[in-house]
């Protein structure tokens, strides 16, 4: 990057750049965004980044993420135990629960 961008600044950018999606010109826009915003924004966006990294896990059961072992999912018992979904992904759990429609349990491959 240019020297006369700040280094906070080009380390910002250059993290957003690496998230999926993010391309040099969206990161140099949500910078600048964190920038001009309330200090209150960037904190909490801080915070919620950390809270991330330190609090979460793999449940033990069907490794779905969670905060609790095992996940809310799986230690619910009004959920269907013999219906067991199968999903690529935890991002594939939060579609199917968002329609409200499966009551069964998951197994997620992470990938695999």
């Amino acid at each position: 990057m240019n020297r006369a961008i700040p280094e906070p600044v080009t380390n910002l950018i250059e993290a957003l750049s690496r998230l999926p999606g993010v391309g040099p010109k969206t990161a140099s826009r949500l910078t600048y965004y964190l920038l001009r915003a309330p200090d209150e924004v960037s904190l909490t966006l801080a915070d919620a980044l950390r809270e991330l990294k330190t609090e979460t896990k793999l449940c033990s059961v069907c490794h779905n993420i969670t905060v609790t072992d095992p996940c809310g999912i799986c230690g619910d018992d009004k959920r269907d135990h013999h219906m067991i979904m199968v999903v690529e992904e935890p991002l594939d759990v939060l579609a199917i629960e968002r329609t409200g429609s499966y009551h069964g349990v998951y197994h997620v491959l992470h990938g695999v």
